[in-house]
């Protein structure tokens, strides 16, 4: 299976041998000769930079990420930081990559023989990866000890745990509470409210929402804030995967049509500048207070806050029915760390987990990312505002697994989503949701 997987990339990596900025940091080992141990050379190496790490000598593990948020690669840093005044035989090479190419890269490195030890990402859109036994399973491993459970659930692939998940995130949406408060609004807990709250806002000449709709993935957030907890909710959990499988269409599926019925209705309070705007716009828009609600992940707050140190903000399920039990929490994953089953340092790769799973590394990254901890012992107190709600939505059991709405993978995630961008760009008279369905069908239908 490796080797077909293996065989697979090799056009791709010759394709950007050339391109410096890839391999500057590569090892040069070779994923088939660390795994077989075939050569007698990578055999003696490996044997020789263990003995280096018993003995004390320093060793280097290589982490490759694509966090794009800096209050992220803070946190990351400061983590980090600790872990190699704790380990001073052990450094970490860390290398970011473009979340919008991380994929093709991690082929290319595995290809070459040059997979990091630690890689960043979701195993559930690594299948690939890991049904070609690339990465290590992690259930027996001491940081997955205290992860919230349904973390882990999101983690686990064909019954191995493939991700420690380092913090629990949310989509939702996330409001100023000065503009709530100053509009004389309160947070919405049915769809019928949320609207309402929509047009006060435009009729005091301000738009509700920021639309990051020069970000593909921004718009999915907009949908998927809200249809994780519709669909668990119709039993609708597999429509994505059956709509990839060709075992169910999306025409004729109430419930996505009355999501996308919500979704076009977003994308009426909008005007001609929010086709421009990207995430980091979008982010910087929202802590200056130019709109009043944010649809998006909790991984934006960070940057949110580091801009605007004094704002209020808070958070609230997008809600989608006029039941307010049915409007849950989106929770799952965001920042993964995956481990190549090619390393030859596992045990200083999994020191380097087991503190990022300690109390000490979830504080740092509350207090820095801005992101509540995966670690269900680690205690909020101290932590912002937004954090405690997520964490009272989490207590009271106000939530609804991302786990069980697995989305469409690789190349057919691509096509959802542009078909999506798309469709949010057009006038209102021009939005068609029906015909939008339809267009999703056959363009998947194509792919497949």
């Amino acid at each position: 299976m490796k080797k077909t997987f293996l065989k697979s990339m090799t056009a791709m990596t010759m394709a950007v041998a050339m391109v410096g900025s890839l391999t500057a940091c590569s090892s040069g080992k070779s994923v088939e000769t660390t795994v077989a141990m075939a050569d007698t050379g990578a055999a003696a190496e490996s044997v020789a930079e263990s003995t280096e790490a018993a003995s004390g000598e320093q060793v280097t593990i290589r982490m490759v990420h694509y966090m794009g948020e800096q209050t992220k690669r803070d946190g990351l840093d400061a983590m980090i930081a600790l872990f190699e005044k704790e380990h001073p035989n052990i450094k970490v090479d860390v290398e970011a990559v473009a979340s919008s190419s991380y994929i093709p890269t991690y082929k290319n490195y595995i290809a070459a023989g040059e997979a990091p030890d630690i890689m960043f990402g979701k195993p559930q859109n690594l299948t690939e990866f890991i049904e070609a036994g690339y990465f290590m399973d992690l259930a027996n491993e001491k940081c997955m000890e205290n992860v919230l459970p349904i973390l882990k659930d999101e983690c686990t692939i064909n019954g191995g745990v493939y991700g420690f998940p380092i913090d629990a995130q949310v989509k939702a949406t996330f409001y100023n509470k000065k503009m709530f408060a100053d509009a004389g609004v309160e947070v919405p807990t049915t769809k019928d409210e949320f609207f309402q709250i929509c047009d006060t806002f435009m009729g005091k000449e301000t738009y509700p929402m920021i639309h990051p709709y020069n970000f593909i993935h921004g718009v999915f957030h907009e949908l998927d804030s809200y249809f994780t907890s519709m669909a668990v909710a119709t039993g609708n959990e597999q429509i994505w995967m059956d709509s990839q499988n060709g075992t169910a269409e999306l025409t004729g599926n109430e419930t996505v049509k009355e999501a996308f019925d919500m979704f076009s209705k977003m994308a009426s309070y909008k005007d001609a500048g929010d086709t421009a705007v990207d995430q980091t716009q979008g982010i910087q828009d929202f802590a200056a207070g130019k709109r009043p609600m944010y649809i998006n992940g909790g991984w934006l707050m960070g940057d949110v806050l580091a801009a605007a140190p004094d704002g209020e903000f808070g958070m609230f399920p997008t809600p989608w029915s006029n039941n307010p039990e049915d409007n849950k929490l989106w929770v799952g994953i965001d920042d993964s760390f995956i481990v190549s089953s090619a390393t030859e340092h596992k045990d200083e790769v999994m020191e380097l987990l087991n503190t990022f799973a300690s109390e000490e590394c979830s504080k740092i990254w509350m207090d820095t990312a801005k992101l509540m901890s995966s670690n269900v012992t680690v205690s909020t107190d101290n932590a912002d505002e937004f954090i405690k709600e997520i964490k009272s939505y989490i207590d009271t059991d106000k939530i609804v697994s991302k786990s069980l709405v697995p989305d469409y993978t690789s190349e057919f995630s691509t096509a959802f989503r542009t078909k999506l961008q798309y469709f949010v760009t057009l006038d209102d008279s021009d939005r068609d949701v029906d015909a939008l369905i339809k267009e999703i069908d056959d363009e998947i239908a194509s792919i497949r």
